[in-house]
């Protein structure tokens, strides 16, 4: 006990590995769940009336939702890493209620390190007695460095620091094109952001790649549709490796093949959120600092759909694409005079996790008919990209570049 209080673990940056796993369980009372309504103003009967909650679906009072999240505040702060814990972020999915004094286990698993930032990327869950998953997510915690040595540094950035250094920022950089523009970027010598929602393992995976081939990068949680965790996405960029000269918006949701007639307007919003709100954002944010470095280039992901007739069944997609093209192209001429070059690329079909749900028979029917015979592939994405942001594309801007093998020739 400190001054009364539980004491919290004393566990320094050091001290914790990837892989370490934490656990806690508990319960919440009646009591518990009215202490919370209070302090949060959420009185909704489905917590606090048990006459009106025994009415319900659910069959008796529900815990608040956030009042479980705070399980993982618990674990952070007194676990891991315990007293040195600064919270970065959250991001939650509920998958279940929690019923009044049902016991649950908290998780938390260290799947990243960031010895530039001193921070930890946990993957958070809490489980049923069952074992089946009611919260997921993740959470991003610093590590702070409470020596007085510490307190005189002026900078928590241990990636030595480059004036000269080319930094980019790569969106949907955990897997698929995303994840080979990143890898493709660092040989060319930058300093890569490898940009994540959920997937902390596949990009940590990403930038241990890169760090093996003797390049820079580090990965840095957003979601890119949220003005908030944009902001705080270039915070953390520049303070890591130095404002981004380059951007690559290749940030997708989830797609799947519906005819129009079963779509609804939520669905083209999914997609313009991904592809056009994220990407202006980006944009918008990364503008003040390609300006004041005297330009910069922007590529923004699209589509063969962009061009010609496309498939049935992706209305929504296409839609979205198309939007993205012409707000690329506006803003490429909107932005030539602060020499900030924003270009396109438009790839056909490409085997990445995106399309694993195809059928062998697809992929083949689409090489069969490509002028080249083969689909394309994440490295010739990546490659028109290295391209586009290179001083060979010096004087390209506004351009749509189709990584087609010929089917589209404009």
């Amino acid at each position: 006990m400190t001054n009364g209080f539980p004491a919290a673990s004393d566990q320094k940056f050091d001290d914790i590995s990837v892989g370490q796993t934490f656990e806690l369980e508990r319960s919440f009372s009646a009591q518990d769940v009215l202490a919370f309504a209070a302090l949060s103003g959420d009185y909704s009967p489905l917590h606090v009336d048990r006459e009106y909650a025994a009415g319900t679906e659910f069959g008796a009072q529900v815990v608040h939702g956030v009042l479980l999240a705070s399980l993982f505040s618990q674990l952070v702060g007194m676990r891991v890493p315990g007293k040195h814990a600064l919270y970065l972020g959250q991001d939650l999915s509920f998958r279940r209620p929690v019923l009044i004094d049902e016991t649950v286990r908290a998780v938390a698993k260290v799947v990243g390190k960031s010895d530039a930032t001193r921070t930890l990327v946990l993957n958070t869950e809490i489980r049923s007695a069952d074992d089946k998953v009611i919260v997921m997510g993740t959470a991003k915690v610093k590590v702070r460095d409470d020596s007085r040595a510490a307190q005189r540094v002026s900078s928590t950035v241990s990636i030595p620091f480059d004036s000269g250094r080319r930094v980019a920022l790569v969106t949907g950089a955990s897997r698929g094109m995303g994840a080979q523009i990143a890898k493709t970027l660092a040989k060319k010598g930058f300093a890569v952001a490898v940009n994540y929602f959920r997937s902390a393992d596949r990009a940590h995976n990403v930038v241990h790649e890169i760090e093996l081939d003797g390049g820079v990068a580090f990965a840095v949680q957003a979601d890119v549709r949220d003005a908030e965790s944009v902001s705080a996405l270039f915070v953390q960029v520049v303070e890591t490796l130095g404002p981004p000269q380059v951007l690559v918006n290749s940030a997708v949701g989830e797609f799947i093949n519906r005819p129009i007639n079963d779509l609804r307007w939520a669905d083209f919003v999914a997609h313009m959120e991904y592809q056009v709100k994220a990407a202006l954002q980006l944009c918008q944010g990364a503008y003040p600092h390609m300006k004041s470095a005297g330009g910069g280039v922007i590529v923004n992901i699209l589509s063969q759909v962009t061009a010609g007739v496309p498939a049935t069944g992706m209305a929504d997609y296409v839609s979205a694409k198309n939007a993205l093209m012409g707000l690329s192209k506006a803003m490429a001429a909107e932005w030539a005079e602060d020499m900030i070059r924003v270009n396109m690329v438009s790839p056909g079909l490409t085997r990445t996790e995106m399309t694993e749900h195809y059928q062998e028979r697809a992929f083949k029917m689409e090489a069969a008919r490509t002028p080249l015979k083969r689909i394309a592939t994440p490295a010739d994405v990546a490659s028109a990209v290295a391209y586009l942001v290179g001083e060979e594309a010096s004087f390209l801007t506004g351009v749509n570049l189709f990584v087609t093998g010929g089917q589209v020739m404009l």
